[in-house]
C-alpha cells in the first residue's frame, strides 16, 4: 500500500510518511538511564503517543522493560474503585503485547492496585529494569487520580530493578499542576504534593521548516509529486509547524486538489486546502473549538483577541491555554498559535453570529462585481445599532469583545463563498486588524475600543498610528478605523459618527460603533 500523510492516530512509518518521533524530544534516553520520573506535555495531536511508542520500543531494544499503556479507559471515573480496574486492564494488556509476558496483576484492595501491580511487574522482568511511559495522563481526574499520584511517589522511594520502575513519564496534554488543580476542586496544589518527584515538564516542539520539506521530500521520493518551496513556505505561514496541521494540508493535496502526480503542488494549492480544512470541522478542530466554551479559555482569549496589554501571563488559566496549544506568547505578547487556529477562533467566536446576520440586504456589490466597502461598513453600522443588546446577551463569556465579533460576523457573511476575510490580532497590540479579499480587490479595516479609563482622543491617535502602519506592511494607502465607545451612557447619536481624514499620505476613514 502506497504511504501516505497520516492525520489520525498514531503513525507507522511502513504506512505514513513521518519523521524520526523522538527527534524533538531530546535527553529522554538520559532520563531513563538515571531512573529518573518526568513529565511530557504537549497539545492534541503533534505526536506524543507516536512518540512514546517508538521510544518504548527504542528502549526495549537497548535491554529495558518499557511499556506504554493509557488511562484513557478510565476516563471521568473519580472514583478510586471504578478506574483503578480500567488502568490495570490497561497496563496488563500493553505488558503481554509488548513483553511477550503472561501478566496479572495480583489482587488488592481498591487505592493500592498500581503500586502492586507495577511491584510484580518490575519482579517479573527482572534484572531488567521497568520503564512505564503512561499516556493519556490527564484523563484521570479526582480522588482516582491524587491516589495514582501518590502510588508512584511511594514506589519511585524504592525504585530499582525487581522493585518498582525504575524510571515513569506522565504524558497529556497538560502539565500535571493543571488537572491536579481541577482534582481539587480549583485549589491551587502545593508544589511539593502529591507528584514532586519529577524531574522536569517537557513538551513536544512543533516541525521546522526544514522538516517539514523533509517529511514532503518522502512523498516526492515515493511518488516523484514535488511540493514546490512557496508551498512548504506558505504551510509554515499557515501553520507554523504545527503537526497534524503539516499532515492535513498534505493529504488533502496529495488526495483530492493534486490527484496528478506529475503536477506539482503550489501555494495557491496550500491556500484552498486551509480554506477547506477549516470549513470541514475536523474532529481535531472541533475539539479547538469546543474549548472556547470553557470559562477560562474565553477570558484569555478575549484579551488576545482585544489586544490587551494585561493578559495575565503568569494565571493557571493562561498555562491551561498555552498547555492547549490554542495560544503562544513571546516578547511579541500573547496570539494565537498559529494563523489557521486564528482564523478558527475567530470564525467560531463569530459562527453563531453571521448564521443569525440576515443575508445582505443593501447593495453591497457594485454592477462590476466589486465590493462597495463604504456601503458595507454604513450598513454593519445600522445594524449594530439594531441588534447591539441581543448580540450582547448571547455572547456573555466575551462582553469587551461583542462589537468586534459582530463586526467579523457581518463580514463573513457578505464575503462567505465571493472572497476572504484574514484577521491579525494578539496581546499588547490594542486593536484587530482584518483584511477582506474580495474580486481581486483588498479592504483593511481596525477596530479599537475606548473603554471607560481611556481617552477617545488619545485611542483615535493611536487608531490611526496603528492603522497607517499596517497599511505600510501590506502596500495600500486606504483604510478603516472603527472605534467601539465602551464609555457607560453613550448615545447612539453620540456613538455613530463619520470622518474622513488624510494621515501620512493615506486615506483614512473613521466610524463610531
Amino acid at each position: 500500500m502506497a504511504r501516505f500523510f497520516n492525520t489520525t492516530g498514531p503513525c507507522n512509518p511502513e504506512r505514513h510518511y513521518m519523521l524520526p518521533a523522538t527527534r524533538r524530544l531530546p535527553g529522554l534516553s538520559a532520563m531513563v538511564e538515571r531512573d529518573q520520573y518526568f513529565v511530557l506535555h504537549a497539545p492534541r495531536q503533534v505526536g506524543k503517543t507516536t512518540s512514546m511508542l517508538t521510544f518504548a520500543a527504542e528502549l526495549r531494544n537497548e535491554g529495558y522493560a518499557a511499556v506504554w499503556f493509557s488511562l484513557e479507559r478510565g476516563q471521568g471515573m473519580e472514583e478510586i474503585a471504578r478506574a483503578e480496574p480500567n488502568w490495570l486492564q490497561s497496563l496488563e494488556t500493553r505488558a503481554r503485547s509488548q513483553l511477550g509476558l503472561e501478566f496479572r496483576s495480583p489482587a488488592v484492595n481498591s487505592g493500592s492496585g498500581m503500586f502492586a501491580a507495577i511491584q510484580a511487574l518490575a519482579a517479573a522482568v527482572a534484572p531488567r529494569r521497568l520503564v512505564l511511559l503512561i499516556d493519556e495522563a490527564d484523563t484521570a481526574t479526582g480522588p482516582a487520580l491524587v491516589s495514582l499520584l501518590r502510588q508512584l511517589r511511594d514506589g519511585f522511594v524504592e525504585r530499582a530493578p525487581g522493585l518498582f520502575a525504575t524510571s515513569v513519564a506522565l504524558i497529556g496534554m497538560r502539565d500535571p499542576r493543571d488537572y491536579l488543580t481541577a482534582a481539587k476542586g480549583g485549589v491551587p496544589t502545593n508544589p511539593g504534593s502529591p507528584f514532586n518527584i519529577k524531574i522536569a515538564s517537557i513538551t513536544l516542539r512543533n516541525f521546522m521548516r526544514d522538516e517539514v520539506a523533509e517529511l514532503y521530500g518522502q512523498h516526492t521520493a515515493d511518488t516523484g509529486q514535488a511540493f514546490l518551496g512557496e508551498a512548504v513556505d506558505r504551510v509554515m505561514d499557515w501553520t507554523a509547524g504545527q503537526p497534524f496541521l503539516v499532515n492535513a494540508l498534505a493529504l488533502d493535496c496529495m488526495d483530492n486538489l493534486v490527484p496528478d502526480r506529475a503536477q506539482p503542488v503550489t501555494a495557491a494549492h496550500i491556500d484552498l486546502a486551509k480554506e477547506r480544512l477549516i470549513l470541514s470541522r475536523t474532529t481535531h478542530l472541533d475539539a479547538l473549538a469546543e474549548r472556547l466554551k470553557e470559562a477560562r479559555v474565553a477570558r484569555i482569549v478575549e484579551s488576545v483577541l482585544l489586544g490587551d496589554e494585561h493578559v495575565a501571563y503568569n494565571s493557571d488559566d493562561f498555562r491551561y491555554v498555552t498547555d492547549l496549544g490554542l495560544v503562544v506568547s513571546d516578547r511579541g505578547g500573547a496570539r494565537a498559535a498559529n494563523r489557521m487556529y486564528q482564523e478558527i477562533l475567530a470564525r467560531e467566536l463569530s459562527v453563531e453570529r453571521q448564521d443569525n446576520t440576515p443575508l445582505p440586504w443593501w447593495p453591497w456589490r457594485r454592477t462590476n462585481g466589486t465590493l462597495d466597502f463604504p456601503a458595507l461598513v454604513g450598513a454593519f453600522r445600522d445594524y449594530w445599532r439594531e441588534n447591539a443588546d441581543i448580540i450582547t446577551e448571547h455572547l456573555p463569556d466575551f462582553p469587551e469583545a461583542v462589537a468586534h465579533i459582530a463586526y467579523m460576523a457581518f463580514l463573513q457573511r457578505v464575503v462567505n463563498g465571493g472572497g476572504r476575510v484574514e484577521r491579525e490580532f494578539a496581546a499588547g497590540r490594542g486593536a484587530v486588524d482584518l483584511v477582506v479579499d474580495y474580486a481581486g480587490e483588498r479592504f483593511v479595516t481596525e477596530i479599537k475600543r475606548v473603554r471607560p479609563r481611556d481617552s477617545h482622543d488619545t485611542v483615535r491617535a493611536q487608531g490611526l498610528a496603528q492603522l497607517s502602519r499596517y497599511l505600510d506592511t501590506l502596500g495600500m494607502t486606504e483604510g478603516w478605523l472603527l472605534i467601539v465607545d465602551q464609555h457607560p451612557g453613550r448615545t447612539w447619536a453620540e456613538r455613530l459618527w463619520t470622518e474622513d481624514t488624510v494621515y501620512e499620505g493615506k486615506t483614512l476613514h473613521l466610524a463610531g460603533v
